[in-house]
């Protein structure tokens, strides 16, 4: 998954495209708790990857969500 995938998920949890880097702390972009949860699912669905919850909370960047998925994508999660 790409940087493009992550930022067009979060922008299609209504998450403003521009707020939306990877420097940007989680919580700016939209990643509380309930938007974890939201993209949990979408990981899951769309890309059939399995990511908890509590792993994401330990993100502090939009570039350390990135690096999680990027983790469990390799591994063929």
């Amino acid at each position: 998954m790409s940087f493009d995938d992550l930022k067009a998920a979060l922008v299609s949890m209504g998450v403003p495209e521009e707020e939306i880097t990877e420097q940007a702390g989680r919580e700016e972009a939209g990643l509380d708790s309930l938007g974890i949860a939201e993209l949990v699912l979408i990981l899951k669905q769309r890309h059939g990857l399995t990511i908890t919850e509590e792993e994401l909370h330990e993100a502090g960047t939009v570039g350390d969500v990135l690096g999680i998925i990027a983790g469990h994508a390799a591994a063929g999660a």
